[in-house]
């Protein structure tokens, strides 16, 4: 005999309804961000 009873077993699954919306929020906010390269590489690597 057992004091506690044992609880069911519940599944919570994770909300994926907005996931689409967040990525294309940071995919923008990198873009926004980023920076393009203004100056030259002045030094060439060769690569063997």
């Amino acid at each position: 005999m057992s004091k506690f009873k044992k609880k069911a077993e519940v599944k919570q699954e994770i909300p994926t309804s907005s996931m689409p919306d967040v990525v294309f929020m940071l995919l923008f906010f990198f873009m926004v961000t980023t920076e393009m390269r203004e100056t030259t590489i002045h030094v060439k690597q060769v690569i063997p």
